[in-house]
């Protein structure tokens, strides 16, 4: 998406603004081109007067149309008498009054109006990105680092607020006094304003280069310092792991080198954004000097007037002001427009996973599960199932278990449609999970996970999560039913006690019966387990198995089994490797056969982890 198709969208609802905007900045531009100005040379005007009025001699009282009938009517406090110049400063310093308030109405304005719509257009940004995110498929994810997207959501989005609430304003303003100025000086003398003009190429062309120089640059800066965030959000969160093997030191090292590298693409940028200011403040400087003695001459000859040179450098000084400003803007603008750039790459991102034309709402199903000739691959790697026929009926408990990769866990996600089949169709009660709408198929599946996510908040609005509607009566009988509800009466403030960040101040047997009580609570016809006990010690594993079997009572259930010792009691066991469901059948059946599932199952026994299958792929 390019940068300014994605600017444009944003400024789409605030376009009543942005046109009052554009008119503000338009009636300041009058103030700052015509009225100081024309204040300033009328005071000259008075101070060395001359006969005949404003209009005599013609001048730039007559080259101005707009002064020139302001002139005719104002003759009369010009006149060459003490007490009509008198009277005629009065007239000055009080439109000079009038005037600086109408400066300041219109500058409060622009800085009010450009902040509001700004910052609107900030907050749009911020959630169209982040429900972008949250519609993007898990394959997305796979393949990005968390610091990264925390970088864009951060960094990025911080550059691009400077682009919408000041910058946006000025960088409008800036180039509209200018153009409005130099048009104004042409009537004025134009031999004195193309000496002006001569310098305009070689500053445009200056801005030009270091403005697309400091784009690069920024977007070379905003990838090192994703990588910075990126290094710190994962060492952090391994942080057990770093002092377990007594790795800080090495840490340290490999840190400060990410960190001088960000340093190192934060210099080149302040390096350029340093120079260019200095380089156009010498330009415009030295063109100046070049008009004022060219204007001396004039004057020296009698081809210019006194307040005609005050009318002439007043607009001068305040086009070279908004000229050096609008150089050093430019450069802002290029970073907060390299920043956009990368949020764009998230805009424009489509999910893998989209519901189909015409997806219909899955009714409220029994829980029949079923798998005709599926295939998976995932996007970037080798087959993980293949050809699997399976069906399971409603209520029915089956558990899927093989060797780290064999696909236990990407046959799960296809029913979840986390993933498509590559070939074949996943059916819930004979429907098609393809055919219907995601929110309906996934609000009748519940998912415990291995690893127990919970979020920031209180131990109630973490299990409201499964149903947000539920009473208060609704959230204690789940809670009572995961076994949970003795130990939060045992907390702080109860049920709402804060659990931290991801359930951090509380074990792993409490977060993973808040979660199943989560489960219960949204009350899904089909549940996955994902080995929920497997981190546990044997009193929490206790609990928690025993909420599991009130959670799986009545409902169709897939527990994918990494420890075998679990699922002894399974109606039915699936037995994968390589993709392939191998073997079938309970527990004593299988051991009795003497295959796969009996030599998983004896070196599980001795303590051993299963292998992983021949050419299988590391499930995420």
């Amino acid at each position: 998406m390019h940068v300014l198709t994605l600017l444009r969208q944003l400024l789409r609802p605030q376009r009543r603004r942005v046109a009052l905007l554009l008119g503000v900045i338009v009636a300041a531009t009058f103030v700052e081109v015509m009225l100081l100005p024309g204040l300033v040379a009328s005071l000259f005007r008075v101070l060395a007067p001359q006969e005949g009025g404003l209009t005599a001699g013609g001048g730039l009282y007559t080259k101005v149309p707009l002064l020139s009938a302001v002139a005719e009517r104002l003759d009369r406090f010009f006149a060459p008498t003490p007490e009509a110049r008198l009277r005629a400063l009065f007239v000055i310093f009080a439109a000079t009054v009038v005037v600086a308030l109408l400066r300041g109405v219109f500058g409060y304005s622009r800085l009010y109006l450009g902040q509001y719509v700004g910052g609107r257009v900030l907050i749009d940004l911020r959630t169209r990105l982040f429900r972008r995110l949250q519609r993007l498929s898990l394959s997305f994810y796979e393949s990005q680092r968390v610091g990264d997207l925390m970088s864009r959501l951060t960094n990025d989005v911080a550059l691009v607020q400077q682009l919408v609430t000041a910058d946006m304003t000025n960088y409008v303003t800036a180039p509209l006094i200018v153009t409005a100025g130099l048009a104004v000086m042409f009537v004025i003398n134009w031999k004195l304003t193309l000496l002006v003009i001569v310098f305009s190429p070689l500053t445009a062309y200056l801005v030009s280069r270091m403005g697309a120089r400091i784009r690069r640059l920024t977007t070379t800066q905003q990838e090192r310092i994703a990588d910075l965030n990126a290094r710190l959000h994962e060492r952090l969160a391994s942080i057990r792991v770093i002092q377990s093997f007594a790795r800080e030191d090495y840490e340290v090292e490999q840190f400060e080198k990410v960190n001088e590298s960000t340093f190192q693409a934060l210099i080149r940028v302040a390096r350029v954004g340093a120079l260019a200011p200095q380089a156009i403040l010498f330009l415009s400087t030295t063109a100046f000097v070049v008009v004022v003695a060219y204007a001396g001459t004039l004057i020296i000859r009698g081809e210019f007037r006194l307040d005609e040179l005050a009318f002439y450098f007043t607009l001068t000084q305040r086009i070279g002001v908004y000229f050096v400003k609008f150089g050093s803007l430019h450069l802002r603008v290029q970073q907060s427009l390299a920043a956009l750039a990368r949020l764009g790459e998230i805009m424009e991102r489509e999910p893998d996973i989209v519901e189909k034309p015409g997806a219909t709402p899955l009714p409220a199903v029994e829980g029949r599960i079923a798998l005709r000739d599926v295939s998976f691959r995932y996007p970037d790697g080798e087959a993980v199932l293949s050809d699997v026929n399976l069906e399971i009926a409603p209520g029915q408990v089956c558990a899927l278990v093989g060797p780290s990769g064999a696909g236990k866990t990407s046959l799960a996600s296809l029913l979840l449609r986390f993933y498509d089949a590559t070939e074949g169709r996943v059916e819930i009660d004979g429907r098609d999970v393809r055919e219907v709408t995601l929110a309906s198929l996934r609000s009748q599946i519940g998912l415990v996970p291995q690893e127990t996510i919970l979020f920031g908040g209180s131990v109630k609005e973490n299990i409201l999560y499964g149903r947000p509607g539920a009473d208060d009566g609704e959230v204690v009988a789940a809670a009572k039913a995961a076994n949970a509800h003795e130990f939060i009466l045992d907390l702080a403030n109860g049920y709402d006690t804060e659990v931290g960040e991801r359930g951090a101040k509380l074990s792993g047997g409490q977060r993973q019966r808040i979660a199943i009580a989560r489960a219960l609570l949204k009350d899904p016809r089909i549940l996955i387990l994902d080995e929920a006990t497997s981190s546990l010690d044997t009193e929490s594993e206790a609990l928690v198995q025993e909420a599991l079997e009130r959670l799986m009572k009545g409902r169709t259930t897939l527990v994918i089994a990494h420890r075998l010792s679990t699922i002894r009691d399974a109606e039915r066991i699936l037995v994968l490797s390589d993709g392939r469901i191998v073997e079938e059948g309970a527990h004593g059946e299988l051991l009795a056969r003497g295959g796969t599932y009996a030599s998983l199952f004896r070196a599980a026994e001795r303590g051993h982890e299963p292998r992983r299958a021949a050419g299988a792929q590391e499930e995420p």
